[in-house]
């Protein structure tokens, strides 16, 4: 799974275009659309694995078009959009998958088997994104989203084996709002990318990433107080941050 990098080597970036994105409404699909829609979004990945990225969003887009309702392809849609440079559409994928999983929170089913139902599905799901990030290189990147994914699939895990509730308990992932964030940087619109840089910290403290990259949005905002308070948290997660970075928000402060 291509990763864009972290946004710290791009702070002399002024110059991008501005992201202007509507949602859409999902229409519930068949089981045997979704199928299909998993087939193609394993293609999709295989893919990215190979820097394939125009065939990747062929793929991606074959799955969403199949299954509207499925977050994940949506996902690597956004990220192979990303990877091309082509912001605009990344931003409309990511800002669909994350309303995706935000209709997912809170929702509510008939009855236990069909929650039931949906949280295997879940399951099987982050098992195959499981499966992408550690086929690829582990960077301290996909070492933070291997962490995420597990967690993630251990809370799906009890939820499966208490199994008394109709309701289904979620949030949006930190590495699709920390994606999200990268697209609107990328497409010059700041104070979004903010939102949801600071959106994947409150979904994962230790996402050393999020933490960095927020740090440039504060550097590009002259706020360099608390580009330096974001660089220090993202050292305390392990990550390695952009030394020239942290050199020039440093010599910012004096």
């Amino acid at each position: 799974m291509a990763h864009e990098g972290t946004l710290g080597g791009i702070i002399v970036i002024r110059s991008l275009m501005v992201a202007l994105v509507s949602a859409c409404t999902a229409v519930a699909q068949t089981p045997a659309d979704r199928n299909k829609a998993r087939t193609q979004n394993r293609l999709g990945w295989d893919y990215m694995k190979g820097e394939q990225f125009e065939s990747a969003v062929r793929a991606f887009q074959s799955a969403v078009d199949t299954d509207p309702t499925f977050e994940m392809p949506w996902y690597g849609l956004g990220r192979a959009h990303l990877a091309l440079k082509q912001f605009v559409s990344a931003t409309s994928a990511l800002e669909r998958c994350r309303a995706l999983y935000e209709q997912q929170a809170g929702r509510h089913f008939t009855n236990q088997q069909e929650a039931q139902r949906f949280r295997q599905d879940r399951l099987m799901e982050i098992d195959e994104m499981i499966r992408q990030v550690q086929a690829g290189p582990q960077t301290l990147q996909r070492q933070d989203q291997m962490r995420q994914l597990q967690e993630q699939r251990r809370q799906v895990q009890e939820s499966i084996t208490r199994g008394s509730s109709v309701t289904i308990e979620g949030s949006t992932p930190a590495w699709v709002s920390l994606s999200l964030g990268s697209a609107y940087f990328r497409s010059g619109n700041l104070e979004n990318a903010e939102r949801a840089f600071k959106a994947a910290v409150d979904a994962d403290r230790r996402s050393g990433e999020a933490l960095s990259n927020l740090a440039v949005v504060y550097f590009e905002t002259e706020r360099f107080d608390l580009a330096l308070s974001s660089i220090e948290a993202a050292k305390k997660t392990g990550f390695r941050v952009n030394p020239e970075l942290e050199r020039t928000i440093r010599a910012r402060l004096k």
